[in-house]
């Protein structure tokens, strides 16, 4: 039973997707794929200054940059 749940708990811990501090608000119609597609960002450059001098720039001004980097990697950016 103990395997079971640390199993559990080890897979979750190496799941990218719930790794990344991005999908706690986006998600669903806010998800970063749509975000992404909307406003056509293609590459690291481009998401670095929408997310430093867009609108929402406060809400992301706390981001590091291996968060940054995650989302990069993740969202398979240039």
């Amino acid at each position: 039973m103990y395997i079971f749940i640390s199993l559990i708990i080890v897979l979750f811990l190496l799941n990218p997707v719930s790794a990344l501090k991005c999908d706690k608000c986006h998600r669903d119609d806010k998800s970063l794929d749509k975000i992404f597609q909307e406003r056509g960002i293609k590459n690291k450059e481009e998401l670095l200054y929408k997310l430093k001098n867009g609108q929402k720039a406060k809400l992301h001004q706390h981001l590091t940059d291996e968060e940054i980097n995650e989302a990069v990697k993740q969202m398979n950016l240039k």
